[in-house]
């Protein structure tokens, strides 16, 4: 059966302002580094509730260091990410909620800009930050990351998704329970399907906020290494989204889609399945050749499976040196 364990000290006698949500399995290797991020944060009127999505390593006992009497714990068994947020979601008492990802980490300042922007701008509903990819130590990790400036409408961010993860995200309690919360029938994509929902319920509600505030580590475990899975997402994804918005999605569907296949071209990259990266890559461009030939990306990518394909290791190694970019581990 669930539980529910209140961390020890007990609940804040009163409702903070902000909630963060922290949906963690088998994440012992950085949840004490995700969660200290949440706690030390210099905006304090909040509390940190962490949904132990049935884990079987040592989650729980490394949660039990901590003695703060604004982090919470929820223990459910195993039902995917999508159910964990929503538990914590759910469970939430803050009018904002910021969700950070167990194996990802703030910086200090992150929570006063996001509701600095909230109160100044009632019209929004979603800021996200910028972001910074990290490895398994922490350290950056050379990578390019979008650099969105200013709000995102619904067709922007289904043709190019520049949140990049859910931990850049904090929105109001109230548009989240709007727009339905996360959907647990995604097999991937679950964030970005959310985020378009949210984008959805007014005009230039989504804003980005222009400073680089959080760190999303890349590693071997993580969801986002399997494109194939992605892929499946972003189908179902789509399938949901057309009764939606049917104009919005028809005008773009083919951008984003070739967008998405660039994207399953880098994982398949990093995984040293150059083959299939460069037959990705091809697939992106049929789907709008246009669009392809404009963006550098593209061809950056295109070079980089062309170079996987025909160079030997050493020399690929020598490339990607010389062109800054590092394959996280």
């Amino acid at each position: 059966m669930d539980r529910q364990a209140q961390a020890r000290g007990g609940r804040p006698p009163v409702k903070p302002l902000v909630s963060v949500v922290i949906p963690a399995y088998n994440a012992g290797p950085f949840i004490e580094v995700s969660v200290e991020s949440a706690l030390t944060q210099s905006f304090r009127d909040l509390e940190v509730i962490v949904v132990n999505d049935g884990s079987t390593d040592d989650t729980a006992e490394r949660l039990s260091a901590f003695h703060d009497p604004r982090l919470r714990l929820i223990e459910q068994s195993n039902q995917g990410y999508a159910s964990a947020l929503n538990t914590g979601i759910r469970a939430s008492e803050g009018e904002y909620v910021g969700i950070l990802d167990a194996d990802d980490v703030w910086q200090p300042a992150k929570l006063s800009r996001h509701i600095e922007l909230h109160v100044e701008r009632s019209g929004i509903d979603l800021t996200f930050s910028w972001v910074e990819v990290i490895d398994v130590h922490g350290r950056p990790v050379k990578m390019p990351c979008p650099r969105w400036r200013g709000t995102i409408s619904f067709p922007q961010l289904l043709t190019d998704y520049v949140i990049r993860t859910s931990s850049a995200v904090v929105m109001r309690r109230a548009a989240a329970e709007q727009a339905g919360l996360f959907d647990p029938a995604l097999p991937r994509c679950i964030d970005f399907e959310f985020f378009l929902r949210v984008s959805l319920l007014r005009e230039n509600n989504v804003c980005a906020i222009p400073d680089v505030l959080t760190g999303y580590r890349r590693h071997a475990a993580q969801r986002t290494r399997d494109w194939q899975r992605i892929r499946q997402g972003w189908n179902q994804m789509l399938a949901s989204l057309r009764p939606r918005a049917p104009e919005q999605v028809a005008r773009v569907e083919k951008l984003a889609s070739s967008n998405m296949h660039r994207y399953y071209a880098a994982i398949a990259y990093e995984g040293s399945n150059f083959r299939e990266a460069l037959q990705l890559i091809a697939r992106s461009c049929s789907l709008s050749p246009g669009a392809f030939v404009r963006d550098p990306r593209n061809w950056k990518m295109t070079a980089a499976a062309i170079a996987g394909v025909t160079l030997p290791r050493k020399a690929l190694l020598a490339v990607e040196r010389a062109a800054g970019y590092e394959r996280p581990e």
